[in-house]
């Protein structure tokens, strides 16, 4: 038996047991993802770095385009932090034809690497990037505490 026809009767077995449509036009796995998303909405915006230093942290989001501070909500929980708001972004009389960062809306969570305190908190915004800075909370306060369990069978 010549080596076209094995695989020919392979492919014919593996159709039987693995459905009709399993060896289909190969695509790149890139490739096939795009037909089923809108990519814009799987992207990370904004971009976030987090930095520490002893018992702080910093939040940099890369967020160009905002006009005024109140196009930005944020939203800091003692786990994560949550970035909400909108970009202005014009290109004046041009239309884009490549957009990585566009406007419009976003809405991103941040898992924080610790506990942060909810009552020390300053945000800026400089030169297309928002800064959130953030205290730990005390170790003390961190590790689990045991609670007294009353009878309750009586």
């Amino acid at each position: 038996m010549d080596s076209w026809k094995q695989m020919m009767e392979w492919k014919k077995f593996a159709d039987q047991y693995l459905g009709q449509n399993f060896f289909g036009p190969y695509q790149q796995p890139e490739q096939a993802q795009s037909e089923h998303r809108n990519e814009k909405e799987d992207v990370d915006f904004p971009a976030v770095n987090i930095y520490e230093a002893g018992n702080e942290l910093l939040c940099i989001a890369a967020i160009p385009g905002l006009d005024k501070a109140e196009d930005v909500d944020v939203y800091v929980d003692d786990r994560s932090i949550h970035l909400k708001g909108k970009t202005h972004l014009v290109g004046g009389k041009y239309k884009p034809t490549r957009e990585e960062f566009g406007s419009g809306a976003f809405n991103r969570e941040v898992v924080l690497p610790y506990r942060v305190r909810s009552d020390a908190i300053g945000a800026t915004y400089k030169k297309g990037f928002l800064y959130v800075k953030l205290l730990r909370v005390p170790e003390e306060q961190q590790k689990p505490r045991k609670v007294d369990i009353r009878r309750f069978d009586d």
